[in-house]
């Protein structure tokens, strides 16, 4: 039936600006479905004639109405039913009553529900059945039978169409009214019900047809003015639509739903003063009407008028204090305003008023994301997900939260039912493509922001995003001409010239045929260099249009990548000092907008580059003040943060001043100050990291404890400044800092920073395989002892060694990226080497250093979904529990989480762990061990074991090296800092996946020197050098041995073994070692104290 008032539900959308863009609604009103008791027909019946008295003859409102129907705990749609079923009644008798209708009319156009709308529609029934010698059937009496016959025919019909209509079969109504209107043409309610019929159907243009046929008949007829009003504003004819409500209005000054339904349609031309004065008259009229309020309030938060708009929310909550709406835009105002607990709170209410609310709870998910409190945003958003499935925001929004939690393949999943739901939403596209970017799926990434940028070729961020997979493919000029794109829908769109910036700083030549299309670089030819000049011209052309006034973090972060430049243009040149001055020009710049008021993150973080290119310049007062204001700045907000986990991420994002602490400590002389300054960053670092981990740091005194007159300890550490190399041995007053023999700090960091580029990139490549398709270009397996010459020339191993001499045993401590390495690999080979993850944990192991023991616990070969099967590792479980005939194994899909969580702490000294492992760099705490089908043992899982019995953990299939090109800023915690901090003694891991065959090998070698007595360290030695050296001839020799030594019932390692034997007997080149090369032994690193080091 067509409401007195048609208040139409719709999604208020505010997008965020920026790459990454989530999704928050508005509420307008929305009819709410409550269970209330149902009373039986006489019960009905009283209280309908109660209601009659009240409003009629006691004036009352539209919320007392519903504050009595509450009180007495009536449910509308069984008092509405009741009425239909009354007013059937009434409608039957052959009885007039006009006064009965008028009242019942008077209670329908109160709008206080469904009550309402039935009671309406009787009433007119009524008046057009009762007065059918007036109102509806003209005064005069039929002059003869004929005529009163066709009145009487014209009444059936009208009267069967308004059955039709009350029971839904609109299009019976149609033909049964146009029946009447046949008849009598001049049934002005008629032609009115049939516009009622027409709008549930939707067909809005029969629907002014027939009110203009009502209207025609009965000029004043003010509800017609006003149904005709809701059909245009249904066609987009809004100018129409409010000069019909002009007239409803002139008929009946007092039509308060008249005046807002005008302030909808203003606000929707976003008229918004001509709205809220509409608003304003309908209030006036009728003070209760808490939707006016509320749409009132609605106006304002489109104008951002948000604490203004809060006022009006909560006048439409004093009235009507289960008004879920408005507690959800009140909400969104709260949020808007960043006032997030109180936000939090109106979502609140809404969900407890309504838990249906889905929005309400869409919205929660907002704010928790913000919060980064990600667990409790993703319930949030599948929760409003379990209500409305199809509400393509939320799966957007949980997509986003997905991606923050690595968790790229739910990200995917989410973003795809988002589109299915709504394939024209560009931001949908736009996240999903960020998203398969963080995957590295470059390619598919741009598809995703190809088909935003179809649907929207004025969305920037899609074109900046778009550049950026480019840039990651090595597409550079092809990038460039993408920020052009988004820099030509918007010249203040800084974070494009940012971009365009450092790909052209990258770039070798450019592409002239590109530029000729790119409006951007005919404005400005300078802006088609490359290199160092070409990174700098865009940046000066991004400051024209980002105004230190207007464009304050803009302007800044343009500066701050000017100072950035000059920066390292002087690292790379002879005479750096002149690029460094302007450096320091530009960063200061950059601080005239970048305020620790306006922009702290920011500001510390120019401080950082400021305190960089002043240690270089040697400025060592100025860097000394600069710290000093950074930690001032740094201590603050970590005290202000209430969430532990921002806590963590702002110290760890800022790490970099801690290292530069150091950098100041060297320059001073302050070498031991240095020294614990270092490993007082690394433990803290460590200690965010991994839970649980002790931020204790030990005093240079301490730290000697650690050595004997054979021992010395390689410590290094890498700060945003330089690369510091410290060396110290027993009873040696001072400690040795590598000077700069053949590179200064600097340029030793310089280097490695390249080196480590070069890695990355080619390691990579050969894990995703992508180095096989070139025939030409070796790959990073070929590569590698070329690599590992050049890692030593930076690190200037003959010069440490050169420092120490009578030393054999070397203790190496890395910093950051540098534990990713096989440092071991670059010193002689009459060095025994051990690693720790530092000297703390190094001093806590050195108590837990006890005799081997023969109790081993064997994880083997776990049957992992999604990872390739280890060929060797049932053979090299096999030997290795030979060797120790006490031992519990736990094979394959046995190697279930909870097997092992139950075994591990059940006091063994050995685990040996033969299947694959990761490491986690955007959360440590997340690296584990694949088990048995979906299962992993994560380092938060054991992070409370007591693992103190254990003498060793071998984790050789592990890989522990980096898989993307990341760079650790902070310190590397792994699998092997995470056993270690539970107690464990060492750890043997690779940090590369090794050849199964040749793990294997190492790993027997390994235990049986363990079985003759020799220690960790050694045995790892010798079986690698073993496995470097072994000769086909020499290697069959040693498979017979072992087949010699296997009882009868060992089938399977005699046939692996015998197998592998033939194979080696048919060489053609028995003199070959097939395992020399680095790939197959550099990998296998010990890391621990042990007895050998501190006899």
């Amino acid at each position: 039936m067509l409401k007195r008032l048609w208040l139409l539900i719709k999604d208020y959308i505010q997008q965020l600006s920026g790459n990454e863009q989530s999704i928050y609604n508005y509420l307008t009103e929305e009819k709410l479905a409550e269970i209330r008791r149902e009373l039986e027909d006489t019960e009905y019946e009283s209280l309908f004639i109660q209601l009659l008295v009240r409003v009629n003859d006691e004036g009352w409102n539209r919320g007392q109405v519903t504050d009595f129907l509450d009180a007495n705990r009536i449910n509308q749609r069984n008092l509405a039913k009741w009425l239909r079923g009354y007013g059937e009644t009434l409608l039957a008798s052959p009885r007039e009553n006009d006064a009965l209708a008028s009242r019942i009319v008077r209670l329908g156009e109160l709008g206080a529900g469904e009550v309402s709308d039935v009671a309406y529609d009787i009433g007119v029934r009524l008046l057009g059945r009762g007065k059918a010698t007036n109102q509806v059937f003209g005064e005069s009496r039929p002059a003869n039978a004929e005529e009163a016959k066709e009145q009487g025919d014209a009444a059936a019909w009208f009267n069967q169409g308004n059955q039709q209509l009350m029971h839904g079969d609109f299009a019976g109504a149609i033909a049964s009214l146009k029946k009447a209107t046949k008849i009598n043409h001049n049934l002005h309610i008629a032609w009115f019900n049939q516009g009622a019929a027409f709008y549930q159907l939707q067909q809005f243009e029969q629907v002014i047809s027939a009110c203009d046929k009502a209207i025609d008949i009965k000029p004043d007829f003010y509800q017609a003015w006003f149904n005709q009003a809701t059909a245009l504003e249904q066609l987009g004819r809004f100018d129409e639509a409010i000069s019909s409500l002009e007239t409803a209005i002139k008929v009946k000054p007092d039509f308060y739903q008249a005046w807002y339904k005008q302030a909808e349609i203003l606000s929707q031309l976003k008229r918004f003063p001509e709205a809220i004065a509409c608003c304003d008259q309908a209030v006036k009229i009728k003070p209760d009407y808490y939707q006016a309020w509320f749409h009132w309030g609605y106006m304002l938060a489109q104008q951002r008028q948000f604490e203004q708009a809060i006022i009006y929310y909560d006048t439409a909550i004093a009235i009507k204090p289960d008004y879920y709406q408005a507690w959800v835009n009140r909400g969104a105002a709260m949020h808007a305003l960043k006032k997030l607990s109180a936000a939090l709170s109106s979502y609140d209410r809404a969900i407890e008023i309504q838990p249906q609310a889905y929005l309400a709870w869409h919205n929660q998910g907002n704010i928790l994301t913000e919060l980064e409190q990600f667990a409790a945003a993703l319930n949030a958003y599948n929760q409003a997900l379990k209500i409305e499935p199809n509400y393509y925001q939320a799966w957007n929004n949980k997509g986003l939260v997905l991606r923050k939690l690595r968790l790229f393949q739910g990200s995917i999943a989410a973003y795809d039912r988002a589109i299915a739901i709504n394939p024209q939403n560009c931001l949908v596209w736009n996240n999903r493509g960020l998203t398969l970017s963080e995957m590295g799926e470059y390619q598919a990434a741009i598809a995703s922001y190809d088909k935003a940028i179809k649907i929207n070729p004025n969305n920037k961020f899609a074109w900046n995003n778009r550049g950026t997979a480019l840039s990651d493919l090595k597409l550079l000029e092809e990038a460039i001409a993408s920020f052009d794109k988004a820099i030509e829908i918007s010249f203040d769109f800084y974070e494009a010239w940012l971009n365009r910036g450092m790909t052209a700083g990258n770039s070798v030549n450019c592409d002239r045929l590109l530029a000729l299309l790119s409006t951007v670089a005919i404005q400005n030819p300078q802006l088609n260099q490359r290199g160092y000049e070409g990174e700098l011209a865009s940046y000066e052309e991004g400051l024209k249009y980002c105004d230190q006034d207007t464009h304050p973090k803009g302007w800044g972060k343009l500066y701050q990548a000017m100072g950035n430049a000059l920066y390292f243009r002087g690292r790379a040149d002879s005479r750096p000092h002149s690029y460094w001055y302007k450096a320091v020009t530009n960063y200061n710049e950059a601080l005239k907008t970048l305020t620790a008021a306006d922009f702290p993150h920011l500001h510390l973080e120019v401080l950082q580059n400021l305190i960089r290119v002043q240690l270089n310049l040697g400025e060592k007062a100025k860097a000394e003040e600069l710290k000093r204001r950074g930690t001032d700045i740094l201590r603050r907000l970590l005290d202000e943060c209430k969430s532990p986990e921002k806590k963590k991420q702002l110290a760890l994002k800022f790490a970099g001043f801690q290292q530069l602490t150091v950098d100041l400590a060297v320059q001073s002389r302050n070498l031991s100050t240095a020294l614990e300054l270092a490993e007082q960053g690394k433990n803290a670092c460590m200690s965010w990291l991994l839970d649980g981990w002790s931020d204790d740091s030990p005093k240079w005194v301490e730290m000697k404890k650690l050595l004997n007159p054979h021992t010395a300890i390689v410590y290094w550490h890498l700060s945003p400044a330089a690369l510091h190399t410290f060396i110290f041995q027993h009873n040696t007053p001072s400690l040795i800092v590598l000077g700069a023999k053949s590179l200064t700090p600097v340029q030793r960091l310089r280097d490695f920073e390249s080196w480590l580029k070069t890695w990355n990139e080619q390691y990579a490549n050969y894990r995703q395989g992508k180095d096989k398709h070139s025939q030409d270009a070796k790959t990073w397996r070929d590569n590698l002892p070329a690599m590992l010459n050049k890692l030593s020339e930076i690190l200037d191993i003959n010069t440490i060694v050169s420092q120490i001499p009578d030393i054999t045993q070397l203790i190496l401590i890395p910093h950051r990226d540098l534990h990713r390495f096989p440092l071991h690999t670059l010193f002689p080979r009459e060095f025994t080497i051990s690693y720790l993850p530092s000297i703390q944990l190094g001093l806590i192991s050195q108590s837990n250093e006890n005799q081997l023991s023969n109790q081993l616990l064997s994880i083997e070969h776990p049957n992992s979904a999604g990872y390739p099967e280890l060929e060797f590792a049932q053979v090299e479980s096999q030997a290795i529990c030979r060797l120790f005939p006490h031992n519990t194994r736990k094979r394959s899909e046995e190697a279930t989480k909870d097997a092992v969580i139950n075994a591990l702490p059940q006091g063994y000294g050995i685990l040996h762990f033969s299947g694959h492992g990761e490491y986690n760099f955007h959360n440590p705490a997340l690296s584990h061990l694949a088990l048995a089908d979906k299962d992993k043992l994560t380092l938060t899982d054991i992070r409370d074991f007591d693992l103190r019995s254990y003498q060793l953990v071998s984790l050789a299939a592990c890989e522990t090296a980096i898989t993307g090109n990341h760079t650790i800023t902070t310190e590397y915690v792994g699998l092997v800092s995470g056993f270690m901090s539970c107690g464990v003694a060492s750890v043997v891991s690779t940090l590369w996946t090794v050849e199964s065959a040749a793990s294997a090998l190492v790993m027997i070698q390994f235990y049986q020197r363990l079985q003759q007595g020799k220690s960790k360290v050694v045995a790892l030695a010798e079986a690698t050098q073993w496995l470097r050296n072994v000769t086909h001839d020499e290697l069959a020799a040693w498979y017979a041995e072992e087949i010699a030594k296997l009882p009868e019932e060992e089938g399977i390692l005699r046939r692996f073994l015998l197998r592998h034997l033939n194979n080696l007997q048919n060489q053609l080149e028995p003199s070959n070692q097939p395992y020399n090369h680095p790939y197959f032994w550099a990998a296998f690193t010990i890391t621990g104290i042990f007895p050998i080091l501190l006899s």
